[in-house]
């Protein structure tokens, strides 16, 4: 392949969404002010005034727009006449189908009993390409493992992917913020291992999600340049990341990935999503413990705990973005001399012992403004 031409592409992707993104958003923000497409605050939610939830619907049509022209341009190429894998055609069906139900979600509304079955499906179509996960390399001693343990496997993980990122867009930047670093960690995997069609792919998607990031932090509901991602965006991103950890956890063919990744390359997939997907299980347990439905909405998410002992959405915002920056170095330094059932278990504890600390001081705070207040009241 010509690796000059391949190097030029990234940038142009990238520069392609990032210019869509930037003339689309004002125009999705101007047409959701018209037709009073709100996200309503309510008990759970920290933001103020009229803000619009359909920056995600920006997302999609910017990185297909941008991948499409990059795959002509390499298929065009006489040098290395170019295919796109299969795996990557069914991942955009799936992407597409999750889309259109974001989309209508964020419009009219939808329920988890629409929305679920359809992630299911989404996961079952990239897994039908046959991107699923085949060998557990020594997670609980197991190893390599059948289809029919395998596809249902990486369909859940899939789906709790996507759920993951989907709930832990609470505050402004979180979610954008964490898929950025995962797509920048996956996206630098695929450029050093030489797969061009993935990190062309990559870079189209930090492409939509920088611009995007500067309105959702830095844009304000009085000037009318704020916006949320809702569904749209976070199915979308959720989707994206779930087939990139996925096609990360079966690399086999590169030579390089045999002599420098393969023995890590679980570890390399899943620790940038140490923190939404621990996050997701720990609620999940919480809410079913409780006799609540796992999707029942509430404020126990990492992010409503931090601002309650008195963060801003600022501090919050970056603290569990650092948090995931610190657990993915510590977890592929640490693989190189430590058992991967180690890693793993030393991932849950430290969580763990984080919730514990920080459900202790939420109490403590809520006691001592409890007494404060009845003070005043004698």
């Amino acid at each position: 392949m010509d690796t000059d031409m391949v190097w030029a592409l990234l940038p142009f992707v990238f520069a392609v969404c990032v210019i869509l993104t930037i003339i689309a958003i004002p125009e999705v923000i101007k047409i959701a002010f018209q037709k009073q497409l709100f996200d309503v605050p309510d008990y759970r939610k920290v933001h103020k005034g009229q803000v619009p939830r359909l920056g995600g619907v920006t997302f999609l049509p910017g990185i297909m727009i941008a991948v499409l022209l990059a795959f002509a341009i390499l298929a065009g190429n006489v040098v290395s006449p170019s295919a796109v894998p299969a795996e990557i055609m069914f991942g955009a069906a799936g992407a597409l189908f999750l889309y259109m139900t974001g989309v209508t979600d964020d419009l009219i509304g939808l329920s988890y009993r629409i929305k679920f079955p359809i992630q299911i499906i989404s996961a079952c179509l990239l897994c039908a390409s046959g991107l699923w996960i085949n060998n557990f390399q020594g997670i609980l001693g197991i190893h390599e493992i059948p289809a029919v343990i395998g596809v249902p496997f990486t369909v859940v993980l899939i789906v709790l992917i996507i759920n993951a990122i989907n709930l832990i867009d609470g505050i402004d930047g979180l979610a954008s913020g964490l898929c950025i670093l995962m797509i920048t960690v996956y996206t630098v995997l695929f450029i050093t291992c030489g797969m061009t069609r993935y990190s062309i792919i990559g870079a189209a998607a930090l492409g939509v999600l920088l611009p995007f990031y500067i309105y959702n932090v830095y844009g304000t509901s009085a000037k009318r340049t704020k916006i949320f991602m809702g569904d749209a965006g976070s199915l979308t991103m959720g989707y994206i990341v779930a087939a990139f950890a996925i096609k990360v956890a079966t690399f086999a063919d590169s030579d390089f990935i045999r002599q420098a990744v393969q023995p890590y390359y679980f570890v390399y997939a899943f620790a940038p999503l140490i923190v939404p997907v621990l996050d997701v299980v720990r609620l999940f347990i919480h809410r079913i413990l409780h006799r609540r439905s796992p999707f029942y909405p509430d404020r126990c998410h990492i992010h409503h705990k931090f601002m309650s002992i008195g963060l801003s959405i600022g501090q919050a915002r970056h603290l569990i973005i650092g948090i995931s920056l610190v657990f993915f170095l510590v977890n592929i330094l640490v693989i190189k001399y430590v058992n991967i059932n180690i890693v793993l278990a030393g991932d849950i504890v430290v969580w763990t012992l984080m919730h514990i600390f920080l459900s202790r001081r939420i109490h403590t705070l809520q006691a001592r403004n409890a007494e404060c207040a009845k003070m005043y009241q004698e």
